[in-house]
């Protein structure tokens, strides 16, 4: 018994070595960078229309925004006869007609109010432009009755209106940017 684990022993060591078949398998470096850049393209495409319909829904929380203030405006001007100089400083416009002003959905952005008059000077706003910048044109809102896209100047009226004494705001220059959106009130 012995002698037979032996001499398997010695019969195995005096085996010719097998030669090993060599399989290829994988990819190549040229395949792996081709997949990964259309996979970067797709997801540019795909990144494009979701910062797309991310800027839309910022615009639509802007109009939102200038609707809920000419809301509160317009509630002001029912109680006192008149709208106020600042909707930032004015205590009796908010808290009391609006819980508090509503804040851009972008960083350092404004909704911009001025108070208007009829007569050059005068501290009583019988009218208001409140405007906001748009990120993406709206095809909607370009139609939309109360879009206004015009200038406020302090020398010449626009339409008879004139900025009220008083107000720390300027006027918009429509020109600057094709993508305002502007209202006024009465």
């Amino acid at each position: 018994m012995i002698i037979d684990s032996i001499k398997s022993i010695i019969k195995y060591q005096n085996r010719p070595k097998r030669t090993r078949v060599k399989l290829v398998c994988g990819f190549t470096l040229v395949e792996i960078v081709i997949v990964i850049a259309i996979m970067a393209f797709l997801t540019a495409i795909i990144y494009a229309s979701f910062d797309t319909a991310r800027a839309k829904s910022r615009d639509q929380k802007r109009v939102s925004d200038i609707s809920a203030i000419q809301i509160a405006l317009e509630q002001y001007f029912q109680k006192y006869g008149q709208y106020p100089l600042d909707i930032n400083t004015d205590t009796n416009f908010s808290p009391a007609f609006i819980g508090s002003l509503p804040v851009p959905p972008s960083a350092g952005e404004q909704y911009n109010y001025l108070p208007l008059t009829k007569t050059s000077g005068s501290s009583i706003c019988v009218s208001y432009q409140l405007w906001t910048t748009f990120e993406k044109s709206n095809s909607y809102l370009d139609a939309k009755k109360g879009f206004n896209s015009s200038s406020i100047s302090q020398v010449s009226p626009l339409n008879g209106y004139y900025e009220c004494r008083g107000s720390a705001q300027q006027g918009v220059d429509a020109s600057s940017s094709p993508l305002i959106y502007d209202v006024m009130g009465k």
